[in-house]
């Protein structure tokens, strides 16, 4: 097992090496039914399951409804490495259906971004998500899908079910809430077609941004 946490740690390392981790002890929950991955209890594993585990270990103050369901490494401790592993098996719940995007009875439009520095949301990263029409199951994005836009680290692709659509998360180099929203504006003004909007992540039990800073 220690073997496989280092192998997943290493395939994940450029998203996040930037961070700090620090592992929290697992309580045993009150329900004997959990769905892995599934830690705000609503029935489903999906990208906001993960959101929300990410943004616990990253010092949010966050609550997660079970804990049992994000031990994936099942060692009694919530740390990086589950949030890795959870990242790798939601990749693969996706990937186990098939979406058809031919003739989509869903036709999206762009919506700009009006969010504000003052608003309350994650400065780590931000969500592009793809237009229905456009979101081909054999099509990945990249960085290099967002030339010229300036302090974008890493990329993640996942999958939104009724209708399909591709969600990517953005991280940068250098997160604030400034450089979030530049990003995003830059990224607006690409044009780039195939995509229905960008927008800042909000979690509630985040704390309003510091603007004195």
């Amino acid at each position: 097992m220690k073997k496989f946490k280092r192998i997943i740690t290493a395939v994940t390392a450029t998203v996040l090496s930037a961070v700090g981790m620090v592992g929290m002890n697992v309580c045993a929950d009150d329900t004997d039914n959990i769905i892995m991955g599934d830690v705000n209890s609503d029935g489903k594993f999906t990208v906001a399951d993960v959101t929300l585990f990410q943004s616990r270990i990253m010092g949010k103050d966050v609550t997660l409804n079970s804990y049992q369901a994000v031990d994936f490494c099942e060692d009694g401790v919530l740390d990086s490495f589950d949030l890795c592993m959870m990242k790798s098996e939601l990749l693969a719940y996706n990937s186990s259906e098939e979406y058809s995007v031919k003739n989509p009875v869903v036709i999206d439009e762009f919506t700009p971004c009006t969010d504000t520095v003052e608003d309350a949301f994650f400065s780590e990263f931000f969500t592009v998500t793809i237009k229905h029409q456009y979101s081909d199951p054999e099509r990945v994005w990249t960085v290099d899908d967002f030339e010229g836009v300036e302090n974008i680290k890493a990329v993640e692709q996942y999958d939104l079910r009724s209708p399909h659509r591709h969600v990517l998360w953005v991280y940068l180099y250098n997160p604030s809430h400034e450089s979030v929203l530049k990003a995003i504006h830059d990224i607006e003004a690409l044009n780039i077609k195939e995509i229905k909007e960008i927008q800042t992540y909000k979690v509630f039990g985040v704390p309003e941004p510091d603007t004195a800073k």
